[in-house]
């Protein structure tokens, strides 16, 4: 007999995808297929895979995409206003319960909106998904528990509670933050980690720092579902940026969608100056590298003897920075994971559940014995299991 769950959770998974390709396509947007191979991986800062290909020869590096987001402001910048697309991405890191090196993901961009914007369509979107979902349920996916009987009750009504992201972090501790683009504010804020009985993260640059704090003291906070505003501009190499009156901080216009304690979606107001974005580019390169030395990675000599070369795993994207030179409109973005949203909206704990063949770990393993919830077990174990087997 065959387990029904899994199978109601991919066709929740089509329902869900569907959904939201027709919400985009009755608002005029455009979907669009963006390169999944090329010379720079693009978007957000992760490490990408690298292969070659026979057209260039084996000296030249191609990088698999891990995110769509600046072919996709290229439309933009073409006359494409309002675009989407829905679609794999492939970040070469480490795989757990939430995270998966191949992953899809929807992201949209739409010329003259702002964060307000983004947010009021966020809020519509995931209002009237989740109430449809919950219509559909018994009929199409009985297996899948309801909301209303699930121990986490989860409330997706509008409007959505919004944090400070500053301002939350602050409160918790019961101090002020540092002007954190100032040139000791890592520093800063390690002692105020220190003062709190924290551990110390792994990564100690100023976004690393934040991240962590976000995840003590933020996160945890966000059940329902929750906008965090106002985030560090050090966290946002692609967003546009200010310096608040009321603190003197420089933030971004930009926001983070939490549910149920996980983040759901990224919102932001883009970044237009080609001159700013060179200049952000090269700083979120010097935490990269910073990052990368103190995990004691094998990096260069040239790269350690010159702080202001960039990384070869993420140079500046030179191309995108000319086609900014062409004049982006204001423009809103918007990402989300949509293997997150359906093991939000299915009730599932491992992304892998939400997957046809599981996550990476489990479709390399499938057939040698070792495919049963291997994320549950020691990574090192596992794949020195494999290994033997292999071997």
């Amino acid at each position: 007999m065959v387990n029904p769950l899994p199978v109601h959770v991919l066709k929740a998974r089509s329902f869900i995808i569907n959904w939201m390709r027709t919400f985009f396509l009755q608002r005029e947007f455009v979907e669009v297929s963006t390169p999944i191979l090329a010379e720079l991986s693009g978007g957000a800062a992760a490490k990408p895979f690298e292969t070659a290909s026979k057209v260039f020869g084996s000296d030249k590096k191609m990088q698999m995409r891990i995110a769509p987001e600046l072919w996709l402001k290229r439309l933009v910048v073409g006359g494409l206003h309002r675009v989407f697309e829905i679609g794999p991405n492939f970040r070469n890191e480490n795989a757990d319960a939430t995270h998966n090196p191949e992953f899809y993901s929807c992201e949209f961009y739409e010329a003259f909106t702002d964060i307000e914007g983004l947010k009021r369509t966020t809020t519509e979107m995931l209002v009237n998904l989740f109430n449809d979902f919950e219509k559909a349920r018994p009929q199409q996916f009985p297996n899948i528990e309801a909301f209303s009987s699930r121990e986490q009750t989860v409330k997706v009504k509008a409007p959505f509670r919004e944090i400070d992201f500053i301002g939350g972090i602050e409160e918790a501790i019961g101090c002020e933050l540092p002007i954190l683009d100032e040139p000791d504010a890592a520093q800063q804020l390690l002692e105020i980690i220190d003062e709190n009985d924290l551990e110390r993260p792994v990564n100690c640059t100023l976004p690393g720092i934040l991240d962590y704090l976000a995840s003590e003291y933020l996160e945890p906070e966000c059940i329902q579902p929750t906008f965090v505003t106002n985030i560090p501009a050090c966290l946002s190499p692609l967003s546009k940026t200010s310096r608040r009156e009321s603190d003197g901080q420089l933030v971004a216009h930009r926001a983070e969608l939490y549910v149920a304690g996980k983040e759901l979606a990224n919102l932001y107001e883009e970044e237009n100056s080609p001159f700013e974005q060179r200049r952000k580019f090269i700083e979120q390169n010097k935490f990269r590298l910073v990052a990368a030395m103190e995990a004691g990675e094998d990096l260069p000599i040239e790269i350690l003897e010159e702080a202001e070369q960039v990384l070869p795993e993420m140079p500046v994207d030179e191309s995108y920075i000319g086609a900014l030179e062409w004049g982006l409109p204001p423009t809103g973005g918007w990402g989300m994971g949509l293997d997150r949203l359906v093991m939000l909206l299915c009730n599932v704990q491992r992304i892998g559940d939400v997957m046809a063949f599981g996550g990476l770990r489990g479709t390399v393993l499938a057939g040698r014995g070792l495919n049963k919830r291997v994320e549950e077990e020691d990574e090192v174990e596992v794949v020195d299991k494999a290994q033997d087997r292999l071997e």
